[in-house]
């Protein structure tokens, strides 16, 4: 069901964007702006037209030239229709699906008493509470964790840093102590 819905989701997007003023089917999708299959219908019925007054009266046209281009803009119009009967089929039975379920709800609805809905229904907030309670949970425990790295980035030293700065410091004022003639 929910690849009828996501495929429902892209006809609807091929058929938005096919409104869009800029529309290109870069893609070759075979979806057509609105105005665009207006067009292309009246060009059909003139082609078809044409055609008629070509086959009857030979100076009026190539009627094979004319069939050729029936035949492009019936291509045209066919893969845009079957994009369309697609869309309409998919919501026909996703509505379908809706009503069956409903009805299913609806006669475990009458199966089940009342005292056995409440622990249902109990039990799955329970599991939705635990479940959100988890997903704060995670959250919070990687936010501490990216805060306990900061703080480590920022104040971590070793053993050996220090020693090496205890030892520039003990150099330092054994210089200033000598200075001052002090022995060291």
């Amino acid at each position: 069901m929910e690849s009828k819905r996501t495929r429902l989701a892209e006809l609807n997007a091929l058929f938005a964007a096919a409104g869009e003023e800029d529309f290109e089917d870069s893609d070759n999708t075979g979806v057509l702006p609105k105005a665009e299959v207006k067009q292309l219908k009246a060009d059909l019925k003139e082609a078809r037209g044409n055609q008629r007054i070509a086959k009857k009266e030979r100076e009026k046209g190539d009627w094979f030239a004319y069939g050729r281009d029936i035949e492009e803009i019936e291509k045209r119009l066919a893969k845009h229709k079957a994009l369309e009967d697609e869309a309409r089929l998919l919501k026909a039975e996703l509505r379908a699906t809706e009503k069956k379920q409903d009805e299913l709800v609806a006669a475990a609805r009458q199966k089940i008493d009342r005292e056995e809905a409440r622990r249902v229904i109990l039990e799955r907030l329970r599991l939705l509470l635990v479940e959100t309670f988890g997903l704060y949970l995670r959250a919070d425990q990687r936010a501490c964790l990216s805060a306990l790295e900061g703080l480590h980035d920022k104040y971590a030293v070793t053993l050996k840093e220090i020693e090496e700065r205890r030892d520039e410091a003990a150099a330092k004022l054994a210089g200033f102590l000598e200075e001052l003639g002090y022995e060291v």
